[in-house]
């Protein structure tokens, strides 16, 4: 250490170009460095969606769940897979280990979708990544006009989707509410009955008028051409006027062969296939747009890059183009707060240094290590591939204040020594630099030791809290390089020149040199009244403040998800979603609305944004949930705040119930369900059944079956392009491919019986009814099916919307704990009440290992056991202030609560070494124990309270800050306010407790006159 002292001290060039280098990589760094909301973690989920139209639950689950799941517990780092199977989807969500790479995984689990065979039927899988916050779309637009629908989707297709999808960083564009027409032929029964005609027979009749037959080559005039015959049809009317050659009634009513137009046996439509689809933007139909980036992106350059394309197009004459949701204004907006904190910050320890030393030149010395400790650490960031997010910017914001102590020791030091002393020398600042040199090192090796083991915490948690771990430590190391070079080096050409000064004690030294005589006087006394306070700040506030996981974001976007009945017509969905839309844009609360309709008979989706005004959210949302109850004609809405870490608004409660049984299953679920509901605190809560739903079952005859020259799957098949349809050809129509469709026209079939009178063909393409090979009934089916590593279970889940989230986990715990549940019927937690207690676990034990790190370094340090043992007990007592702090502040016990807590114990420690320090050298200067005690308490008092306040007044801003998001202002608040307590407490509890493990054994040096030591 002292050779690195003098090395700086006589190399100023040296050192002024490493300050040159810190500064320019500083600089580079965060122009380069990317910018988002939360760090770029791989969240250890994969979704895989299959969709499998026309399929029931137990079919899809029988041909693709079962096959593709056992596929995917087989891979390496999948821990679970769970698989939903619905109507015509199934969909398989991998929870994996936390190291696993999930870009690798990804080409793992296509690989083993691959090896199953999915029926003919089944649609392309897609994989789908969860982002942060549980939504990867980081930008949506809505796009809505007078032009027609149609003339709006060419544009988004052929403009709009292409220039999105070029921009660098897009992974995918997504778009919602495009009407996908399509030409649908619907056969009349009736008409087919009489002219003795068969789907089979339509189906050839429309792909005969429709193709390119290559026939050969033929010589002409020395000249060698293909032939081709070909028949394109180009538009509705070709369709409608093609003729189908009849074969004349079985029944005899028209026994005749002859020849019929389409259009006299069917429908012929040109439209969406679903017309009570829709999407609307507040109100009006559009269509809207979403850009997916790719891992790890520059947000909010890629969106500005958006807006760039979408202004560079020029379309404000064609349509409108608003903004529905924009992280990147999220981003630059928590961005922008807590990097204001941080200046704030730095500006208050600036201010509270200034006060203390009332020089303005020794002031800007020691403040200097706050821009380079920051700046260097920015430059290390970038090499680490970090980004600049909440987390990293936390890092920063904690560490402003903390990153001035170092050299506040050492310029309070160096001023006071030379203030004392008539030597102007290069070894005057040497001297007082290395005397405290050893603590100040100790101190921020004790920090830093606090701080890694939060960086190791496992899990997802662990995963995000890291990058403020590693700045905060980074911060710290270089906070030391400048206190022991940079400092000294400037107070030499700078501090020499002070004019000496008799050193007095003030007042508050005064005061409190005779408060710490008292104290050593009545150790008994001081500590008793010390472990009271303590125990009656633990026994009678903390059970006050309750528990959450993570504090909630003060979201301003909210989804709506409208279940509905099973069995329900499309238009009485699209109607409940229009009455849904309807009561929000009626609010003066919301800005802006987007409804969707799309694909599910039974469901709606709706996407609102509150007006940046509103100041109490949780009502405005709890007024709209209380509204959306008068839409009776719905099973189930909620709604459910869009933002946070993995979908932040609000916290979930989730159980997932298993069991031999699925009747015993269901029945433990349901009672569950039932129970949490009369929790207050709670809502949305629904299970993963959602009810059986109505469906029409075909019983075959096998006799009948073999009788008529017909298999199960022919029928199925046939059955199936009778009723949902299929592509029979692709028409170029309009400059466009459109598929036509062939099916029954399921408006003439009224009943069951005529349903049964429909006719598919045989092995020969012989017509044979439906009623003559089984019959046709009413049945309910399953509409999910749900499997956790092959085994069914059923998933409850619940909203818990109040903060104190813990308190509502134990009544829900212990309700469903007291429950009768039935025999081999087992039950654990997900979502974010089992993360809580995950979370709570590993941070306990963070701050245990902590506890521990830092005795190892204060015995290395120190040279023995008693002295850092006697340190330790300074932690204790930073507990007092930290729950009074956040009593006042109405905040509950968090991680970032626990975080401030695991702070506190650097902090707090830091500055009983600089006063333990003290006392060690006066007792190597031969001075009495009372006497080292009482002049290192008066000596140190200003450097401790300078470095305490400075702290204090760095996280200040944080702590009053509205948008400190998950950090949250507890974090700072637990700091402030454990700092100010173990900080009074430490000037006296710590000598208290030294005096006692080390009692004077006499003195073998004559002691010297402390007063004047310098």
């Amino acid at each position: 250490m002292k050779a690195i002292i003098r090395f700086s001290m006589r190399n100023g060039v040296a050192l002024f170009l490493m300050i040159l280098l810190i500064i320019g990589g500083g600089i580079y760094s965060l122009k380069q460095i990317n910018i988002e909301k939360y760090p770029n973690v791989d969240i250890p989920y994969m979704t895989v969606a299959v969709p499998y139209p026309g399929a029931s639950p137990e079919q899809i689950m029988k041909e693709i769940g079962e096959p593709v799941e056992k596929e995917l517990m087989n891979l390496d780092g999948v821990e679970n897979v769970y698989t939903e199977g619905y109507a015509n989807a199934v969909y398989f969500t991998t929870e994996n280990a936390m190291s696993v790479d999930m870009e690798e995984q990804e080409k793992a689990v296509r690989a083993a979708i691959d090896k199953v065979k999915l029926p003919e039927a089944a649609e392309d899988p897609e994989i789908i990544l969860q982002g942060p916050d549980g939504d990867r779309t980081v930008y949506t637009m809505g796009v809505y006009a007078e032009k027609s629908n149609e003339e709006l989707q060419n544009i988004v297709k052929n403009k709009i989707v292409p220039a999105l999808e070029s921009i660098n960083g897009v992974s995918e564009v997504d778009v919602g509410g495009i009407e996908e027409k399509q030409i649908s032929v619907r056969l009349l029964p009736e008409e087919l009955k009489k002219k003795g005609l068969t789907l089979e027979d339509v189906k050839n009749t429309i792909q005969a008028n429709n193709l390119s037959i290559p026939t050969g080559d033929v010589s002409l005039s020395g000249q060698v051409l293909p032939i081709r015959v070909s028949k394109d049809l180009t538009s509705i009317d070709d369709l409608k006027n093609i003729t189908v050659f009849t074969k004349g009634s079985p029944d005899g009513n028209n026994p005749k062969p002859g020849t019929v137009k389409l259009s006299e046996i069917a429908k012929i439509i040109y439209q969406a296939e679903n017309k009570t689809d829709f999407t609307r933007i507040n109100g009006e139909p559009g269509i809207t747009i979403g850009i997916i980036p790719d891992g790890g992106e520059n947000v909010v350059g890629i969106v500005d890059e958006a807006k760039k394309t979408i202004k560079g197009l020029d379309l404000r004459e064609q349509l409108q183009v608003k903004t529905l949701r924009d992280q990147s204004i999220e981003i630059k907006e928590s961005v922008h707060a807590m990097l204001r904190e941080a200046l704030l910050g730095a500006l208050m320890a600036v201010v509270v240094t200034l006060l203390f030393l009332r020089n303005i030149r020794s002031t800007l010395i020691s403040i200097i290590s706050i821009p380079l400790s920051i700046l260097a650490s920015f430059t290390v960031l970038n090499l680490l591939g970090y980004t600049l997010n909440m987390m990293t910017l936390a890092g920063i914001a904690v560490a402003v204040g903390r990153v001035v102590d170092d050299s506040i020791v050492v310029i309070e030091n160096v001023f006071r020594r030379v203030r004392a002393s008539k030597e102007r020398s290069e070894k005057l600042v040497e001297q007082s630099t290395r005397e405290v040199a050893s603590a100040i090192t100790s101190s921020t090796i004790t920090t830093v030791a606090v701080f890694l083991p939060m960086a190791f915490v496992p899990g997802l948690i662990g995963r995000f809290f890291a990058p403020l771990a590693w700045t905060v430590v980074i911060s710290l190391i270089f906070s030391l390089v400048v206190a022991i070079t940079i400092v000294p080096l400037l107070s030499r050409i700078f501090l020499l020149n002070i004019s000496p000064k008799e050193h007095k004690e003030n007042k508050l030294q005064t005061l409190y040199r005779k408060s710490l005589g008292w104290a050593l006087g009545h150790r008994a006394i001081s500590l008793i009244a010390a472990v009271v306070i303590l125990a009656g700040s633990i026994g009678l506030i903390a059970p006050r403040l309750g528990t959450t996981f993570l504090p909630q974001d003060k979201v301003s976007n909210y989804d709506v998800s409208i279940t509905m009945e099973k069995g329900t017509a499309p238009k009485l969905t699209s109607e409940t979603a229009s009455k849904a839309e309807r009561i929000l844009l009626d609010n003066k609360k919301v800005k802006q609305v987007n409804t969707s309709v799309y694909g599910e008979h039974e469901s709606a989706s709706i996407s609102f944004e509150l007006k940046k005004n509103v100041s109490d959210p949780d009502n405005v949302i709890k007024n709209i949930r209380s509204d959306f109850k008068q839409i009776k004609a719905a099973k189930e809405i909620s709604v459910t705040g869009v933002g946070g870490v993995a979908g932040g608004g609000q916290s979930q409660y989730v159980l997932i119930v298993k069991g031999p049984d699925f009747d015993d299953i269901t029945k433990a679920s349901n009672d569950i369900a039932a129970g949490l509901r009369d929790i207050k605190g709670m809502a949305d809560i629904h299970t993963s059944l959602e009810g059986d739903e109505p469906e029409i079952v075909m019983e075959m005859d096998e006799d009948k079956l073999e009788e008529h020259g017909l298999m199960p799957a022919m029928v199925g098949s046939s059955f199936r392009e009778l009723i949902s349809g299929d592509v029979v050809a692709t028409i170029n129509m309009d400059g466009d491919k459109k598929d036509v469709k062939l099916l029954l026209n399921m408006e003439s079939v009224s009943s069951l019986k005529e349903l049964e009178e429909q006719e598919i063909p045989n092995i020969a393409g012989i017509p044979v009814k439906l009623k003559d090979i089984g019959t046709l009934k009413n049945a309910e089916n399953r509409t999910i099916i749900t499997h956790l590593n092959s085994n069914e279970y059923v998933m409850v889940t619940g909203q818990i919307t109040d903060s104190k989230t813990g308190e509502i986990t134990s009544k829900a715990d212990k309700l469903v704990k007291d429950l009768d549940l039935p025999k081999g019927v087992s039950y654990y937690k997900e979502g974010a009440s089992a993360a809580m207690e995950e979370g709570f676990t590993n941070m306990a034990i963070a701050i245990g290992v902590s506890v521990l790190l830092v005795y190892m370094v204060m015995v290395i340090a120190f040279g023995e056991g008693k002295a850092p043992f006697v340190i330790l007990f300074a932690i204790p007592f930073s507990i007092i202030g930290a729950l009074i702090g956040l009593f006042i502040v109405k905040q509950p016990i968090g991680m970032p609560a626990m975080i401030g807590l695991l702070m506190l114990n650097g902090i707090v420690v830091t500055n009983a070494i600089v006063l333990i320090d003290r006392v060690k050298q006066n007792e190597k200067l031969g001075v009495e124990k009372h006497e080292a005690l009482l002049d290192a308490g008066v000596v140190r008092l200003r450097p401790i309270l300078m470095t305490a306040i400075a702290t204090v007044g760095a996280l200040l801003p944080m702590a009053l800050s509205s948008h400190a998001g998950i950090v949250s202002s507890s974090l700072a608040v637990v700091v402030i306010g454990g700092l100010t307590t173990s900080t009074l407490l430490t000037l006296f509890i710590v000598p208290v407790l030294y005096s006692l493990f080390h009692p004077a054994r006499g003195v073998k040096n004559q002691p010297v006159p402390i007063r004047n030591a310098v």
